[in-house]
């Protein structure tokens, strides 16, 4: 089975106060909007392209984002339905490709492109703990 150029897929969310940038407070002093956060936004953008990936994991292995170039357009109240539509655009080495739209009830609110990576989950979890027990 190949991916082809082309393949689209999406994902329909709705907007939860989790999901809002005022939620997502760091410090005392951020005073971000009760609007859908720009970090929800990419989630659901990398989770769009992911689903594309699904059928082309083997047993063990799974896709991890390794790169993210968005603009947030326009806020989203919560409760609306953001539609992140992820379009396969074609390899770069190992490296899956994508570009995404993201729609609201007004219009689209967010753009971006996306890459992939398919890998062993063995071999990430294992790297990711080697990095922090030196």
């Amino acid at each position: 089975m190949n991916l082809e150029i082309g393949t689209k897929d999406s994902i329909e969310f709705k907007v939860k106060n989790s999901d809002l940038a005022s939620n997502l407070n760091i410090s005392k002093d951020d005073g971000f909007p009760d609007v859908f956060a720009t970090a929800r936004l990419v989630a659901l953008m990398e989770c769009s392209a992911a689903k594309i990936l699904i059928p082309f994991l083997k047993e063990g292995e799974l896709s991890v984002g390794v790169n993210v170039n968005v603009t947030h357009l326009a806020a989203t109240l919560e409760g609306d339905i953001a539609v992140s539509t992820a379009t396969f655009d074609g390899m770069e080495g190992k490296l899956y490709k994508f570009s995404i739209e993201v729609v609201d009830s007004g219009g689209k609110i967010g753009t971006g492109t996306h890459t992939r990576a398919i890998v062993s989950t063995e071999r990430l979890m294992s790297g990711a703990k080697k990095r922090v027990s030196k």
